[in-house]
């Protein structure tokens, strides 16, 4: 009993409640409805991949006490429903031994669907960096909108997510320290200069091991990417330092891999610049200022 009336209290907030008490019909007021958890599929969109056990069993006492009082969105479809957002809160109540949960449900299209159940996870979830990058890949990706559409939609400059989205480029054991905590998107980050696999996680270990800032795992990696940059030169006889400071600029200015061959006795040369997917592409062409 005590079960059902907490439920009832967090649907009471969304559905009015007439002169005796009862609920007025569902079909008398919009789309929500209380469904059946077992009628409900995850999504395979949802961003969010781990979920932690204490904290989904802190929710489920706090549904006990108050009820449910944001519903979850699903879709109907020929099987039952399918949830758009609110996987939290479906796992918190099978927790709390709840056998239904206040849904509004929607007659979403299948893009629709997925915007919504990225954007609504965004926003609602605490992500870590990893999955929030992998969110804004997917929205990408899968419906073919450009980083800068994404930046609006979400009220964030282009640049985050361009640089959240960079992380994914890192190698799988430091993504999932990341994952975990061990790791922030700015001791991260500066990783990417490096190219190196296990140079990358030989520095993701010493920076958890000696708690390094972001500037100071900046400092290493320049070190490092500046050796690398002179063996190179090395090899292809004597480059310029100038040619080296531009590099460096242009490599900042763009957030990308560059390379600069020249001959200095011709004057010829080429400029390459690296990318490692469609989303790091339109990055360098937003940054050249060219639209597609």
């Amino acid at each position: 009993m005590g079960k059902t009336n907490a439920l009832g209290r967090g649907l009471g907030n969304l559905i009015p409640i007439d002169s005796r008490n009862k609920t007025i019909s569902p079909d008398e007021h919009s789309n929500l409805r209380e469904i059946k958890i077992s009628e409900i599929k995850t999504n395979p969109n949802q961003p969010r991949k781990s979920f932690s056990h204490d904290s989904i069993l802190e929710l489920a006492e706090t549904i006990k006490q108050h009820g449910v009082i944001q519903p979850i969105i699903v879709k109907k479809n020929e099987n039952g429903y399918e949830l758009v957002s609110g996987e939290r809160r479906v796992r918190a109540c099978k927790e709390a031994g709840f056998i239904k949960i206040p849904a509004i449900i929607k007659n979403y299209t299948e893009p629709e669907s997925i915007e919504i159940a990225i954007i609504e996870n965004i926003q609602r979830e605490n992500l870590n960096p990893i999955e929030e990058a992998q969110a804004y890949q997917n929205l990408s990706e899968k419906l073919s909108v450009k980083i800068s559409e994404i930046a609006t939609k979400m009220g964030k400059n282009r640049s985050t997510i361009a640089n959240l989205i960079r992380l994914l480029q890192l190698p799988e054991s430091i993504k999932d320290h990341i994952k975990a905590g061990k790791l922030s998107e700015g001791q991260a980050r500066p990783l990417l200069s490096i190219g190196d696999r296990k140079k990358m996680e030989n520095i993701a270990e010493l920076i958890i091991k000696n708690s390094w800032t972001a500037r100071q795992v900046e400092e290493q990696v320049s070190k490092i990417t500046e050796g690398k940059t002179s063996v190179a030169a090395a090899k292809q006889k004597k480059q310029e330092p100038s040619i080296q400071q531009l590099e460096n600029k242009i490599r900042n200015k763009l957030s990308a891999k560059v390379s600069i061959s020249h001959n200095a006795n011709t004057g010829k040369g080429k400029i390459i610049l690296s990318y490692a997917n469609l989303a790091g592409m339109e990055r360098i062409l937003e940054n050249l200022g060219i639209k597609q």
